[in-house]
Formats: structure tokens, C-alpha cells, sequence
């Protein structure tokens, strides 16, 4: 329906009162990946990034594992982020890398 910024807002409310209610848990990871997701259609590279990179990835490194499909999954993310930001061209050899783990 391209109600994109509408979702990002309710998708923003869902990840903070997950982590609110449950903490950091497989369930918030979850809806900051779709957070994470939305906000790289929106073009907001920046701040996906940040969530993925500080947060998220941490998090289900230490929850689910490396080679859980949430973890690659939110890897995924991060080389998005990177890879279609105009403003970061030099972090591309950086996603280049991510991508490359997520496949094997």
C-alpha cells in the first residue's frame, strides 16, 4: 500500500516495548530485524546500521549464535546498509566481506 513510513513508526513502538517487556530476546531481535529492514527501504542506511551493527548482531551473536538464521539474517542487513549507502562507498570492501560469511 507504500504506507512505509507509517509501518517504520509502528515498527519503532513494537522493538522498544519488546525490549522493554522482555529485554534483549529472540522476540526483540526478531522486530529489530524488521525494523533494521524498513529502515533500509526508507533509505535510512544511518540508522540501520547502528542498530544492526551495535545492538542487534551483538545480541544474537550472544543469543542464537553465529550461524543461527536470525544472526545471518540481520548480517544480511548490515551489508545492505553499507552496500546502498551512496554516502559510505568506502565501507563497500567492509560489506563485500559480511556478504561473503553470510554464504558460507
Amino acid at each position: 500500500l507504500g504506507r512505509h513510513d507509517e509501518a517504520l513508526v509502528l515498527k519503532r513502538v513494537i522493538f522498544a516495548k519488546q525490549v522493554a517487556t522482555f529485554g534483549v530476546s529472540h522476540e526483540s531481535i526478531i522486530s529489530g530485524s524488521n525494523l533494521a529492514n524498513s529502515l533500509n527501504e526508507l533509505k535510512l542506511w544511518d540508522e540501520s546500521e547502528q542498530l544492526v551493527r551495535d545492538q542487534l548482531v551483538p545480541a544474537a551473536l550472544r543469543l542464537l549464535g553465529a550461524n543461527h538464521h536470525t544472526t545471518l539474517l540481520l548480517s544480511h542487513r548490515l551489508a545492505t546498509a553499507l552496500w546502498l549507502n551512496p554516502e559510505r562507498r568506502d565501507d563497500l570492501p567492509e560489506a563485500e566481506i559480511i556478504m561473503q560469511d553470510v554464504v558460507q
